[in-house]
């Protein structure tokens, strides 16, 4: 395929972020819009129509998924409406690639990615996070032992998200909440840096008054670790609030040396520190890689998408199905830590 042609199931604010992003691939073009709400999705196609004059809007989910006229599809409607939007393409055998949180429970992504697995389909969860450069490099960092053996990780993640009574993030019918909505950076972060198999959750939670976590403090611990003292486990924790705006910054700390990341989930920038012959670490970093920021940063995911679907893979080596499912089943552990049940489980 010379064009690459990505359809949008839901259009909206992250959406349009996502479009903006594959500006930037000059083989990626917006070729169709669908939406249940008369309307919405041709507005969507006006804004976008000096670059994309040929994009065609559709008035519902399914007439998109029957128009032979998309290579793949970015959902990004309410978290509740994953499953079944998602569903609906991959039977017609056109890849997904689904904007998070994946789905609401761990129960919900098992059908999807049976689902494409039915079809022969390529699925991927929109974590964006990790196909960003400096996510990457992060990774590099590790995988040469700059800081040694990760042992230690943790983040404060907050943003003002409770302005007004009728955000959807307060909307528990919707799949509202912090973890859902922030939560899963971090968590999805954690399972990147020591795998997505915690041996211990440990959690706290504050509730809204529509019953949606309002904030929560988790603590994971991992496999044991080998230290010259003994053994010790190596422990991520992570405070995640919608009621408030916090640093954003994630810290990576190894048996050499440490990482920062500013605002780790936009990833504009990391920071190597490493370790003095005292066993002190080092006051000024030995390496920093910040590259210049390109657009909204979306472009990196949906490249992965044209190269796994170009090349016939069903899933990211990235963002593999079976990550996304154990994230899924923490955010499960959590919200029954937490009492918290939404309408379409009961």
């Amino acid at each position: 395929m010379s064009r690459f042609r990505f359809g949008i199931a839901g259009p909206g604010g992250i959406a349009r972020r996502f479009i903006k992003g594959i500006e930037e691939l000059p083989d990626a073009v917006l070729a169709g819009v669908a939406s249940n709400t008369p309307g919405k999705a041709q507005a969507f196609i006006d804004e976008h129509s000096d670059r994309y004059p040929d994009a065609v809007a559709y008035n519902s989910y399914d007439s998109m998924a029957q128009s032979n006229t998309i290579d793949a599809v970015y959902i990004s409607n309410l978290n509740t409406q994953h499953l079944d939007t998602a569903i609906l393409f991959l039977s017609h055998g056109i890849p997904v690639i689904c904007e998070k949180p994946f789905a609401l429970n761990a129960e919900q992504a098992d059908q999807m990615i049976a689902c494409a697995r039915m079809h022969d389909t390529f699925l991927m969860e929109a974590m964006w996070t990790r196909f960003l450069p400096v996510t990457v490099q992060v990774r590099k960092w590790i995988e040469e032992g700059r800081i040694g053996t990760p042992v230690r990780a943790m983040t404060d993640f907050g943003m003002e998200l409770m302005t007004h009574p009728d955000r959807r993030t307060l909307a528990i019918e919707k799949g509202g909440g912090g973890l859902l909505d922030l939560g899963i950076y971090p968590i999805s972060y954690f399972s990147m840096l020591f795998g997505p198999n915690p041996e211990e959750i440990i959690s706290t939670v504050t509730k809204s008054i529509t019953d949606v976590d309002a904030s929560f403090e988790v603590i994971f611990r991992y496999a044991k670790v080998k230290r010259p003292f003994g053994e010790d486990r190596a422990t991520a924790i992570a405070a995640v609030s919608i009621d408030r705006k916090m640093s954003k910054e994630m810290k990576i700390i190894g048996t050499e040396g440490y990482i920062t990341v500013q605002e780790f989930f936009l990833a504009r920038s990391a920071s190597l520190y490493g370790s003095t012959q005292d066993g002190n670490y080092t006051l000024e970093p030995v390496e920093v890689f910040a590259p210049e920021y390109i657009s909204t940063g979306f472009q990196y995911e949906a490249k992965e998408v044209m190269d796994c679907v170009r090349s016939n893979r069903k899933e990211s080596s990235i963002m593999p199905l079976s990550e996304t499912r154990a994230i899924m089943k923490i955010l499960d552990t959590l919200r029954s830590q937490w009492g918290l049940v939404f309408p379409q489980e009961i």
